[in-house]
């Protein structure tokens, strides 16, 4: 249901075709945007790791997000875990809105092993990204990742399940 923009009133009855296309349509127009969301929680029997040095995307079907949208502003959140096989590795993570990387460089934000012996230790890793100006219409967020050289990252999505969620604000 799409926005219309208010009457202004004059003299004129008040009708109930104008309650309902200036009150109650406005009013669900409003909901619906606040209700739509899309929300990924991954299960999974074993690990995802990455040795690549450019971004990729971590998993293209379980950590990828389609939502259509009425235009405007997205919310967009991560929560999970990583780990390096070796010390002073950073893993880098991105994400793609339909389809082009949000940030060039190195994305987002990295995740770093403090010190060389801080090695297959898990690590927590949170964001939250507002994505503002999105037109109207079905979009695509997909989550991606790259690491340093002679690395591999690995995310944790058997015993600690990473969420990847989007919503319309």
């Amino acid at each position: 249901m799409a926005w219309t923009t208010p009457k202004t009133w004059s003299s004129e009855p008040l009708t109930s075709i104008d309650l309902n296309t200036y009150v109650r349509d406005n009013q669900n127009h409003l909901k619906d945007r606040l209700d739509a969301g899309v929300n990924r929680v991954i299960s999974e029997g074993q690990m995802l790791s990455t040795t690549a040095n450019d971004f990729v995307d971590v998993d293209a079907t379980k950590l990828a997000l389609t939502l259509t949208t009425h235009g405007g502003d997205v919310l967009l959140g991560f929560t999970g875990t990583v780990q390096h096989t070796r010390g002073n590795a950073t893993s880098y993570f991105n994400v793609a809105v339909d389809g082009v990387d949000y940030i060039a460089d190195d994305g987002l934000v990295g995740l770093r092993n403090a010190y060389s012996g801080d090695t297959i230790k898990i690590k927590p890793l949170s964001f939250v990204l507002l994505i503002s100006g999105l037109s109207a219409g079905s979009h695509s967020f997909r989550l991606r990742w790259k690491t340093s050289a002679n690395n591999t990252a690995s995310m944790d999505v058997v015993n600690l399940h990473p969420q990847f969620w989007a919503k319309e604000i």
